[in-house]
């Protein structure tokens, strides 16, 4: 009869008395710092200065086109009254 391992076992695979905690938790941290300072630095970069000046542009555009728009429809206003 052959004799029990000196050591625990799980699946026929060595094991050790500690909790899954204590032994992975550099893991945990490391992760969700690199998981939140990636995150900063994605929502630091989409929110370039350019695209702040290209949102202007294109609401000034938007405006003029309005306000031709505008003035088209009360010149046809005062010619039909």
């Amino acid at each position: 009869m052959a004799a029990a391992a000196p050591y625990r076992t799980f699946l026929g695979q060595r094991v050790w008395p500690a909790t899954i905690l204590k032994l992975y938790f550099p893991f945990f941290i490391s992760g969700s710092m690199a998981f939140f300072l990636f995150s900063f630095a994605h929502t630091k970069m989409m929110d370039s200065p350019s695209a702040k000046w290209e949102n202007i542009v294109n609401n000034v555009r938007r405006d003029t086109a309005r306000q031709k728009l505008k003035a088209a429809a009360g010149e046809y206003y005062e010619a039909h009254k």
